[in-house]
């Protein structure tokens, strides 16, 4: 049955509500009823009844265009008016006859104002439109007017029940405005006053009540949007649920099945395929990496999967009970063991990046407040302690790779480049006549606080990449690459295709690693299992744990400085990092 709009006073037998800083209030006697559920569905209709009047009278009561201005023109000339004529009645006649001309340019300006002024103040047809007040049931078809109400309440729907601009309103067979011939009005400028305007819309006021004492849009608002909301309390009652606790899934399909859709242009799949989109026109510009859209389209695919709002308005996706839900949803997911706290991060992460573009997008009005809390939602990751590779595993790897994936091996060892690092060293980042290696990390090249490293190469690792450049010269097409190394095929070492509009990653030195890692382990049955990433780690590891190297470390590794010293003060001595990888060959291999 709906929830009470107005405040029962139990005491006193009445509904109390303000509106508008107005106090509005009606006895259960005056509604035809003794108690509260007699007169509830009475006391909220009244209570339309009569906001309906507020507005009607606020409308009426706010200035029109220009008003303003007239009323302060009017006012100036008057007062000028005013010091001329005191001026006048005190002074000689030759002065008089100076002042009369101008005075009474001012009076004639001032009738022009106060008829302007007067034509400004007089109520627009624009209110009546707005107004209780509607057309003749005996000159309008009524059968038509009725039809012409369907036909809008269809278009408002369409459009989300926003307002129809009033040229689309004519289009509609049957729609009578306040222009409307057969009223009998004419235009407002014709009156001479307001008394006389009001006269004429007294007549209109006594005019058709089945269109009823209310504007189109006013009766979309109580007929639709109040049955919407009249079913929904219904559905939850049966459920014995809250509004917290009903979801967003069921309201709709309980809508649906009593008509009430959604345009596809403002349901959320819909945005979330253009959001899509975006993402690929950022990859075909160059603007993200294939890794990067290939990330996106995988973690938004679990999201769309569970949302209950799919088909509801895009503007449920920022509310807190939708976004807690979908939280608790990936937590569940990672306390069952189905994904770990990195790749649940990863999740929530991209839901936030939708919710973001929604709002730069200005489909959304504005960022959830929750979502600007920091770390409000993440889930801890556990980080175990680095695995790395005993260096009498990294020998027999080394002895059992061809050269390509021995070089590829000690580049990492020597410089901390991992597989893609090192297929995308460029060719003036090396150096042959000094051996040395000087570029930015990749995956932080963007970042201005990342550091250029200068690495000097191990005698053995640069013999063998003065080798393999050699081979890769060969190839017709590697002059117009940019990379240093390619593979047997001239392509290089790493590089993404899209297939069926889906980015695939192929990494020539992990396929090589694994195809020797499982021959190590058909000979070698207790060798554990290692990954090629693992050989940055081990050399890291490494100096480290040295006391004298320990510094170094970040700066190996190409981390972005973390202290404010480093930032600012610390500079960075390629004769130090030298003396580390001197130390560290010699701790690999003795």
């Amino acid at each position: 049955m709906g929830d009470a709009l107005m405040n029962w006073e139990a005491k006193r037998s009445r509904w109390r509500k303000k509106y508008k800083g107005k106090w509005l209030q009606i006895s259960a006697a005056d509604l035809g009823g003794t108690n509260y559920t007699d007169t509830k569905l009475p006391a909220n209709q009244w209570l339309k009844e009569q906001k309906a009047e507020i507005d009607r009278e606020l409308i009426l009561k706010t200035p029109r265009p220009n008003e303003l201005e007239y009323r302060l023109e009017l006012e100036n000339i008057q007062s000028e008016l005013k010091i001329l004529l005191k001026v006048m009645r005190g002074s000689d006649p030759a002065l008089q006859t100076m002042l009369a001309p101008k005075i009474e340019v001012l009076q004639h300006k001032e009738g022009l104002i106060r008829k302007a002024l007067q034509q400004a103040t007089l109520p627009s047809l624009d209110d009546v439109l707005r107004s209780p007040l509607r057309v003749a049931p005996d000159r309008i078809d009524k059968d038509a007017t009725i039809k012409a109400t369907q036909e809008v309440i269809k278009k408002l729907r369409e459009r989300d029940y926003t307002r129809i601009p009033d040229e689309d309103l004519r289009e509609v067979k049957g729609y009578v405005d306040g222009n409307h011939p057969q009223l009998g009005v004419d235009d407002f400028e014709d009156y001479a006053d307001n008394a006389a305007y009001f006269r004429q819309m007294n007549r209109i006021n006594e005019f058709n009540r089945h269109l009823a004492e209310r504007t189109i849009e006013h009766r979309v608002q109580t007929e639709i949007v109040c049955a919407k909301d009249g079913i929904v309390t219904r559905e939850r009652e049966k459920l014995g649920r809250t509004g917290s606790e009903y979801e967003w899934g069921q309201v709709n399909q309980i809508l649906k099945e009593h008509g009430a859709t959604i345009p596809e242009n403002l349901k959320l799949d819909y945005h979330i395929v253009k959001f899509l989109e975006y993402q690929q026109r950022r990859y075909d510009e160059g603007k993200i990496s294939a890794t990067w859209l290939d990330r996106i389209i995988r973690t938004i695919k679990p999201y769309r999967e569970w949302s209950p709002i799919l088909n509801s308005s895009v503007e449920k996706i920022g509310i807190k009970e939708h976004i807690d839900a979908y939280y608790k949803e990936v937590g569940n997911r990672k306390i069952a063991g189905e994904i770990g706290a990195e790749y649940a991060n990863k999740l929530f992460g991209t839901f936030k990046t939708l919710i973001g573009w929604l709002v730069d997008e200005e489909i959304l009005k504005a960022y959830p407040v929750c979502l600007q809390r920091k770390n409000r939602y993440t889930f801890l990751i556990e980080r175990p302690k680095p695995e790395t590779i005993s260096l009498e595993w990294v020998h027999k790897i080394l002895e059992a790779a061809n050269p390509r994936l021995k070089l590829c091996i000690l580049l990492t060892l020597n410089t901390g480049a991992g597989a893609a690092e090192i297929a995308q060293i460029k060719k003036e980042e090396y150096n042959p006549a000094t051996g040395r290696i000087t570029r930015r990390r990749s995956k932080t090249r963007k970042s201005p606080t990342a550091p250029t490293v200068c690495y000097k190469l191990w005698d053995i690792t640069r013999q063998l990449l003065d080798h393999e450049i050699a081979n890769c010269k060969k190839h017709t097409h590697y002059k117009s690459l940019d990379c240093l190394l390619v593979n047997q095929n001239g392509k290089p070492l790493w590089y993404t295709t899209v297939t069926d509009g889906k980015p695939r990653t192929t990494c020539c030195i992990s396929e090589a690693f694994d195809k020797v890692f499982g021959k190590l382990r058909e000979i070698y049955p207790d060798m554990p299992p290692f990954t090629y990433y693992q050989f940055r780690k081990t050399s890291a590891s490494l100096i480290k744990n040295e006391p004298k190297y320990r510094m170094l470390n970040e700066l190996w590794l190409a981390h972005a400085p973390r202290s404010m010293g480093d930032r600012h003060y610390n500079a960075d001595e390629d004769t130090i990092l030298d003396d580390c990888l001197a130390w560290l060959h010699d701790k690999i291999f003795g």
